[in-house]
This record gives C-alpha cells, sequence and structure tokens, in this order.
C-alpha cells in the first residue's frame, strides 16, 4: 500500500528531470529509478531521506502517508474484504486483511474482520489464528464497538474451534437485548414520554416492564413456529405503531408493548394472552388469528380510551 513509485515518477517529472539526471544526482543508476518508477523494486531504505531532499518533501509524503491514513483509503480495505465475505471467498478476504494488517497493525477493526474471515474458512490453523486476534482485539482494543462485535464473533470462534466451554462462557458475558443499539434506537426513535422512558430504564435494571406497560404472549412450542410463520408478532406491532401516531397536537398515545414468554410450559399449539388493565384476561388460544383479532380489539380500545382521555384535558 505504499504510494513510492507513483510519487517518484510524479516528483521527477514535476521538476522536468529524466531518469538518468535523478539517477546521477542520487548516485544510483537510471535503471534502478526506472524501476523504482514501475513498481518492480523499492530505494534502499537509506536513500530515502536523500530522494525526499532531492525534491524538496518529507519522508512520509514520499511514501505516502497521508493517503495510506485517509479515511476512503481505510474504507474501501472493509468494502473489498466484505465484498469477498458475502461472495464466499474466504482467502481473497483473508489475503485482502492480512495485506492491510501489514500497514494497520494495530487497527482493530482489521484485526476483528480478519479474525471473522479466518474462522469462516474453518481450518484448524486459521481457527487458532482467529482465536488469538479476537483475544487480542479484546484485550488491548479501546474501541467500544469493535470490542463488541469481537465480543459475540469470538463466542461462535470457540465454539468452532471445539472450546465449547470457552464459547458459553464467553457468552454469558454479553450484554443482553434490551441493551443493544437496536432495541434503544427502537425507543427513542418513537419519540417515548416520561413515563415510557422510565419504563425501559426499569426494564434495562431488572428486565421487566411495569405491569400495566405490556401485553404479555406465551407460547406453546409448536406456536411460536406458526407465529412466525405468519408474522402474526410483526403485524401486531405494527398496528401498535400505527395506534400510537401522534395526534394533531403532537402528543403521542401511549399504547402497551408486546411482551414474549416461551418458557411456560404450554402444550404444543396453545398460546395465551395475558393481561393489559382491564382489556385482556387470562385467555388460552389455539388460533393464531383469533389471538391476533383480540390483540388488534385491545389495542384499539386502549387508543381509544387514550384519545379520549386527552380530549377531555
Amino acid at each position: 500500500m505504499l504510494y513510492i513509485a507513483e510519487n517518484i515518477n510524479n516528483l521527477r517529472r514535476g521538476r522536468a528531470l529524466t531518469q538518468e539526471e535523478a539517477a546521477e544526482m542520487l548516485g544510483v543508476s537510471a535503471q534502478s529509478v526506472s524501476k523504482w518508477e514501475r513498481g518492480e523494486t523499492l530505494p534502499d531504505i537509506t536513500l530515502l531521506p536523500a530522494i525526499a531532499n532531492m525534491y524538496g518533501v518529507s519522508v512520509d509524503a514520499l511514501i505516502g502517508m497521508d493517503r495510506i491514513n485517509d479515511k476512503k483509503t481505510r474504507a474501501s480495505v472493509f468494502t473489498a474484504g466484505h465484498g469477498h465475505l458475502r461472495n464466499g471467498d474466504y482467502d481473497a478476504a483473508i489475503g485482502v486483511y492480512s495485506e492491510a494488517l501489514k500497514t494497520f497493525p494495530n487497527d482493530e477493526g482489521v484485526m476483528s474482520d480478519l479474525a471473522m474471515a479466518l474462522a469462516l474458512d474453518g481450518s484448524p490453523e486459521r481457527l487458532a489464528k482467529a482465536v488469538s486476534l479476537c483475544e487480542r482485539v479484546l484485550s488491548e482494543g479501546r474501541g467500544e464497538k469493535i470490542r463488541h462485535t469481537t465480543r459475540a464473533a469470538v463466542c461462535f470462534v470457540y465454539y468452532k474451534a471445539g472450546e465449547k466451554d470457552r464459547a458459553l462462557a464467553a457468552a454469558k458475558e454479553l450484554p443482553h437485548l434490551r441493551e443493544s443499539r437496536e432495541a434503544v434506537l427502537g425507543q427513542l426513535e418513537k419519540v417515548p414520554s416520561v413515563a415510557e422512558i422510565d419504563s425501559y430504564l426499569k426494564f434495562i435494571a431488572v428486565g421487566e416492564y411495569d405491569e400495566q406497560d405490556c401485553i404479555e404472549i406465551d407460547f406453546g412450542p409448536d406456536m411460536i413456529a406458526v407465529c412466525s410463520e405468519h408474522s402474526l408478532l410483526e403485524k401486531i406491532e405494527a398496528l401498535r405503531d400505527e395506534l400510537g401516531a401522534p395526534n394533531t397536537d403532537g402528543n403521542y398515545r401511549v399504547l402497551p408493548r408486546i411482551r414474549i414468554r416461551d418458557k411456560t410450559g404450554l402444550a404444543p399449539n396453545r398460546l395465551r394472552l395475558r393481561h393489559y388493565a382491564d382489556y385482556l384476561i387470562d385467555t388460552e388460544y389455539t388460533d393464531c388469528g383469533e389471538a391476533a383479532r383480540d390483540i388488534i380489539n385491545a389495542l384499539k380500545k386502549i387508543a381509544r380510551a387514550n384519545a379520549e382521555q386527552m380530549a377531555m384535558n
């Protein structure tokens, strides 16, 4: 990733020198200068100060450090590497990241992505190298986002390397889903009220919403698959968001969240809706459609009651 060849060629031409003249000034052969400019060889390191001084630039400029450290240059590494990973060409991705690591030996992102490319390849030697890179990022890395990504990745790298106990131990140290970027952004993008903020803070602290802030759905084992197939929950949440749209005065209607429970020991093909205020009582269903209709009707009643309350105020 050095730009010496291109820079020497441009600098020489900018001074209107021939390769022979430049060679004579540096005490080398014209053939050497020609090879430098074609990128076939590199100048001896002891010559770099002389070349830089001859053209009135710094050694950093001669090497092209400004371009090497440019954000676009770094981004191009990940663009190329991710492209190879998407196409399943793990060797190519490993090559891109390995070459980049020579120039950016302490780049946590390069190390983390190289580790995942090595793990995807899956050979024992590469898995061992992937483990080593992940552990290096986790022990030395300062970038919080990269550390979170690597902490999740290393669980699977350990597991693939046959270290199941270490994988499970690492997984138990991961943050809760409720603390994820997607979960928190999803709440903030709804422009939450103070009451909703307090409720979510309680959820982060103890893993529970206030009882009156949710509709609980208990799934039997088979019903989980059925609901997923028909996107029941997505439809309910979409309607909840629609009913919770702002009024003309900009105030949001507060609607209950959907809380999923799947460890209740219900029989197969059963689901149970737990209560939200007076709108849903503990009821068991065997049909997703019937359950969805009851949830939708409950949400509509809650939205209507909230709207009426706001009108009275």
